[in-house]
């Protein structure tokens, strides 16, 4: 209990000023602790960003469907989970635009195989969608999208005013998607 009221003292800060301008003394009184007793849960302040990000991605793995037998159903389904994740997460997804640097280098390696994964299945059901397409324009489809859909953590608030925003996104995403069936010089 007092790990998580640390965990999410760190997201409002690190989300509110920064990691670097919050100091260790200021997590443990907005979590309710002696800025000391956090060491009793975590090593350090980076630690603590590396377990943030680390959660992160064990929620949107979790949003992530079991393969079926309909590519694109599958491809909608990533495309919600994403957009259900930038929208919910977005806390978070704002700290790791900013702060991934901030993670120590072991932690960091982490973060970027688990983010590999995510991206490998989402060319894994792509190269089902679109099997004529090469693996590199998948990929290159893959990150667009994904980053299309992570940017909603950023909009302003009136853009975010919209009745069905994540099934607005997901019409978005797989909008752009179906511009993966053909190209100009096709």
């Amino acid at each position: 209990m007092r790990t998580r009221k640390i965990l999410d003292a760190a997201t409002r800060l690190f989300y509110e000023r920064g990691f670097d301008a919050v100091g260790v003394d200021e997590l443990g009184e907005a979590a309710g602790v002696s800025g000391p007793a956090i060491y009793r849960h975590f090593a350090g302040k980076d630690e603590i960003l590396s377990t943030l990000f680390d959660e992160a991605m064990d929620r949107l793995l979790l949003l992530v469907p079991v393969p079926t037998d309909d590519p694109f159903h599958d491809l909608e389904a990533l495309v919600r989970a994403q957009a259900e994740f930038s929208l919910t997460d977005s806390a978070l997804v704002s700290i790791y635009a900013r702060e991934d640097r901030s993670l120590a280098s072991d932690a960091r390696r982490r973060l970027a195989r688990r983010q590999r994964q995510h991206v490998d299945r989402w060319v894994e059901v792509l190269s089902r969608c679109y099997p004529d397409r090469a693996t590199s324009e998948l990929v290159t489809a893959a990150f667009a999208t994904i980053g299309l859909l992570l940017s909603a953590a950023y909009w302003p608030r009136d853009a975010r005013k919209v009745d069905d925003l994540p099934g607005l996104l997901v019409s978005i995403g797989l909008g752009a998607l179906a511009g993966t069936r053909h190209r100009p010089d096709d």
